[in-house]
């Protein structure tokens, strides 16, 4: 026996009569008050490019300035520690056949353990520049965020969204210049240091 299809419009009546009337049920269940729609209303909204002030901000710039000057110090100092390093390694390969073996292995193992210290060293000086800037980062991102706060208070503006989360926008709506006109002017004079501190000897 040959089964019968619905056709789209049959089904689509098949499924209404078996959901019922959920959909008016549904309505009717709602029970948000016309107090509460008026409190959500956004009558005013804003876009700010949070990521591009923070890559302009004069403060930013400062501490990138900072944190070169310090690695441009930092390979300055392995770069004489590495010319050591190899007339070390020369000598010991020259005393090789002149020493007792146990002497010589002493002297590879205290070689070795000289080497790895310093590299352990590097790495931790460059860890320690990358986790100064991102500290630097978060306090001018903090910065930021009170001066939008500060601006949405005064434009009385109900709802901040990021620039990268609209499509289409009227331009007036664009705040990212006065935000960061205002964070440069506020950071200005701000003092910023930057420590790197030394490995805790093991």
């Amino acid at each position: 026996m040959k089964k019968t299809r619905l056709a789209p419009i049959n089904l689509l009546l098949y499924m209404i009569a078996l959901i019922g009337f959920a959909p008016f049920s549904f309505a009717q269940t709602n029970t948000t008050t016309p107090a509460a729609e008026k409190s959500m209303e956004v009558k005013r909204i804003a876009l700010v490019d949070i990521e591009g002030v923070l890559r302009a901000a004069d403060a930013n710039n400062r501490v990138r300035e900072l944190l070169d000057g310090q690695r441009a110090k930092f390979q300055e100092e392995f770069r004489a520690i590495e010319v050591d390093l190899q007339q070390s390694e020369r000598d010991l390969l020259a005393k090789r056949e002149l020493v007792a073996k146990d002497e010589y292995d002493k002297l590879v193992t205290e070689f070795q353990a000289r080497v790895s210290s310093v590299q352990k060293e590097i790495q931790y000086k460059r860890q320690s520049i990358d986790n100064a800037y991102q500290k630097a980062l978060s306090d001018i991102r903090r910065l930021a965020m009170e001066v939008i706060t500060k601006i949405a208070s005064e434009r009385e503006i109900d709802l901040i969204l990021k620039r990268d989360a609209s499509v289409i926008f009227l331009p007036h709506l664009n705040i990212s210049d006065e935000v960061l006109t205002r964070l440069n002017e506020r950071t200005k004079n701000a003092r910023i240091e930057v420590e790197i501190k030394k490995p805790v000897a093991q």
